[in-house]
């Protein structure tokens, strides 16, 4: 009997310790945090080591732009910020940068190539992000939401001729997850780099870099705190969406990533209904803008000149 009293009491506290390691790493997944501008950085110890002189420079070269703050509310009521750089252009970009990072971390590079063409730049601070209200970052169940809202507010406030939407990893999920939403006629394509094909993989893969096999573990759990949380991850498969998108897009991803494998890519291309370009590079994840800027910086350029 004693035995069997021991053997019940350690199955139940690994039981209790699996929900906690489960409920923590939900949590450190998921809350806001403390984002730092890559100059800020020793570049050295990141994977932008070989390119600090492009990030520099292109940060640097925003010191002096002018811009206006501007704000919208989010349909659960935050408090959404951006950045807004007016060009001598009608055409707008707007930029929905990724997990953790700041708009000029993600933007800085292209938004300096395509500012100097004379587009106007509308750069998002993603909720639970920077200035921008929330407690948590929802890998574009919600952000999905904020892409239209964000459209409605250049639209109306802005006056645009065409919009283009581009985001990096989850911006660039997000806007693709907004398709089910419909834009405005206004948005013209979407430039995707580095997009995951669901939600679920995304968070799968995330635990499981960070966490290996263990992490897999915790995978189910993680997934059902999240659920309790409100994330409605049954609808979160980009590649089905994708199916009744008739947006061009044009997707971009590093062969390379070692967080979001460019199957991701492919699943998403091929699913994709409309007008559509995959570019691959050798890069790894976010990077292809640098590893071959050539080749990204003419292929986005002449997206937006064709659409």
């Amino acid at each position: 009997m004693l035995i069997l009293i021991i053997v019940l009491s350690i199955v139940l506290s690994l039981i209790i310790i699996y929900f906690i390691l489960a409920y923590i790493t939900t949590m450190k997944m998921i809350k806001r945090g403390k984002e730092i501008p890559l100059v800020d950085l020793d570049l050295s110890k990141t994977q932008y080591a070989k390119y600090e002189n492009m990030v520099r420079e292109s940060n640097l070269y925003f010191k002096d732009k002018k811009y206006e703050e501007v704000y919208i509310k989010s349909n659960d009521k935050l408090k959404l910020k951006a950045y807004y750089y007016p060009n001598k252009l009608n055409t707008l970009i707007i930029c929905f940068h990724g997990y953790r990072a700041t708009p000029l971390n993600n933007f800085a590079l292209m938004g300096k190539l395509l500012y100097e063409k004379g587009y106007s730049l509308l750069m998002i601070v993603e909720r639970a992000h920077g200035d921008s209200e929330g407690k948590y970052i929802t890998f574009g169940d919600k952000e999905k939401f904020d892409a239209i809202n964000w459209v409605n507010f250049a639209k109306d406030n802005l006056n645009p001729d065409k919009i283009f939407l581009y985001g990096l990893s989850m911006g660039a999920a997000s806007i693709l997850l907004a398709t089910k939403l419909k834009y405005d006629p206004l948005v013209k394509g979407l430039i995707v780099d580095s997009a995951f094909k669901s939600t679920k993989s995304a968070v799968k893969n995330g635990i499981r870099r960070g966490l290996k096999i263990f992490g897999l573990m915790l995978y189910p759990c993680v997934l059902l705190y999240l659920y309790f949380l409100g994330f409605k991850l049954k609808n979160d498969k980009i590649y089905e969406v994708l199916k009744n998108n008739d947006v061009p897009v044009l997707f971009i991803h590093g062969m390379s990533d070692n967080l979001i494998p460019i199957n991701d890519a492919i699943i998403n291309y091929d699913n994709n209904k409309g007008k559509k370009e995959l570019i691959k590079t050798d890069a790894m994840h976010v990077l292809s803008m640098y590893t071959d800027y050539e080749l990204i910086s003419n292929k986005i350029l002449e997206f937006i000149k064709n659409n």
